[in-house]
């Protein structure tokens, strides 16, 4: 049900990556010890991650890494140690370094590929830009109009019946 109402707000491809629901744990991840909470800790971080990421379209959102990347002291913090000890003393802490650095490259790909979307829209251009096109397209609306013009005062003379045409005088 929450996969349907994600699949129909934020696509398919980001909902991919959003959301991983798999209930297999690596290997070097034990429920005995902080290696547990800090890889769930890392996952919850990332959907939130995504989230900021699939919501924010502009370069300057971006200006603080800390908005779409994951740091180590903050994955400590949450599961209350400390970053050196989960992340540096410990017997899983190369692969736990190891899935930080590739949540983290996920995280980046997708700012990378939201980022590289066009804007659309009159929003997006310069004061400049918005100048000369609406410049241009009043200079268009003239001539279209004026050709318009032509071509009714061509089609009413053509209609026209020849005992009207004389009375006017054409």
């Amino acid at each position: 049900m929450a996969d349907d109402y994600l699949n129909r707000f934020l696509g398919d491809e980001i909902t991919k990556d959003y959301i991983e629901t798999s209930e297999v744990l690596p290997s070097w991840v034990d429920k005995s010890n902080a290696s547990f909470p800090a890889y769930k800790m890392i996952h919850t971080l990332k959907q939130e991650k995504f989230r900021f990421i699939q919501g924010h379209g502009k370069k300057t959102d971006y200006n603080k890494k800390s908005n779409y990347e994951i740091n180590k002291a903050e994955v400590a913090k949450k599961i209350d140690k400390t970053a050196q000890s989960i992340f540096h003393a410990s017997s899983y802490s190369s692969e736990l370094r190891r899935c930080l650095d590739d949540v983290n490259e996920k995280l980046a790909k997708a700012k990378d590929k939201k980022l590289e979307r066009k804007a659309h829209g009159l929003q997006h251009l310069s004061k400049e830009e918005l100048k000369s096109k609406t410049r241009s397209s009043t200079e268009e609306l003239k001539l279209i109009k004026q050709s318009n013009c032509e071509k009714l005062y061509a089609r009413l003379l053509s209609n026209m019946p020849l005992d009207v045409k004389r009375k006017l005088g054409l």
